[in-house]
This record gives C-alpha cells, sequence and structure tokens, in this order.
C-alpha cells in the first residue's frame, strides 16, 4: 500500500466510551479513516472505537473471525502514519456492520502503540 493510496483523516473524536471495560486498554469512540487490507481484500474503512490494544472497525461486509490483517491510521497529532497487523476477533452483519480488530503486540512497534496509548488518553481528557 503506497503513500498515494491513503486520504487524509477527519480527526472527528466524538467521545470515550462510558460502559464499563472488559477490556485492558481504554477505548475511545472515534470516527478516523483507516486503510485496511487482508489477503481477500484492501479497502478504507471508518473506526468507530480505538484502543492500544485494538479498533472497532464499520464494514458493509465484515471479514470473517481468524483473518490476519494490516490496519494503516493517520491518527491527529502525529507525523506519521501509523501501520499495525492484527486478527479480526468478531464480527456483526446487522447494522451498523463491522468488526473487532485485535492488534498484534509481536507485529506493532512500541512507538506505535505508545502513539495509539496518547491519542486515547488525549480523548479522554478532551483535547481530540
Amino acid at each position: 500500500m503506497g503513500r498515494g493510496e491513503l486520504v487524509d483523516h477527519p480527526g472527528q473524536a466524538v467521545e470515550p466510551l462510558r460502559r464499563q471495560e472488559r477490556r485492558g486498554a481504554r477505548r475511545a469512540r472515534v470516527q478516523l479513516e483507516a486503510a485496511y487490507e487482508d489477503p481477500e481484500r484492501q479497502v478504507f474503512l471508518t473506526t468507530g472505537d480505538l484502543s492500544e490494544s485494538g479498533a472497532w472497525l464499520l464494514a458493509p461486509d465484515p471479514p470473517a473471525p481468524g483473518n490476519a490483517a494490516r490496519l494503516t491510521l493517520e491518527l491527529p497529532g502525529e507525523t506519521a502514519f501509523l501501520r499495525v497487523r492484527g486478527t479480526v476477533v468478531r464480527r456483526r452483519a446487522e447494522q451498523p456492520a463491522g468488526f473487532a480488530l485485535r492488534f498484534d503486540p509481536e507485529g506493532t512497534r512500541p512507538e506505535a502503540r505508545a502513539a495509539l496509548r496518547r491519542f486515547v488518553e488525549a480523548v479522554y481528557a478532551g483535547g481530540e
């Protein structure tokens, strides 16, 4: 995926999720453009929420759980694109359709995880 294929992010942080989390990482409800790629498709999607450990992506035809994938994001305030690898862990076919992508700790550079953490914390603090 070349740089020319990426689109600018809308940077629309909506609000942090208010419900009790079962996950270890905080999630922020944000709508950012994301380039998703797996062996069968390469598409631009929108995030529904984002954390240091994963994302929910809105998709009319969600991929099956178990699919390995790569996600490219441009976070507001960051100077470089973030590229993370992950696995689809859940999908929802009914509207609003989408899927959960869990980021692979080994396939995600520490700098990318730190950028994700900073971004989510900024959303919680009201800075994005």
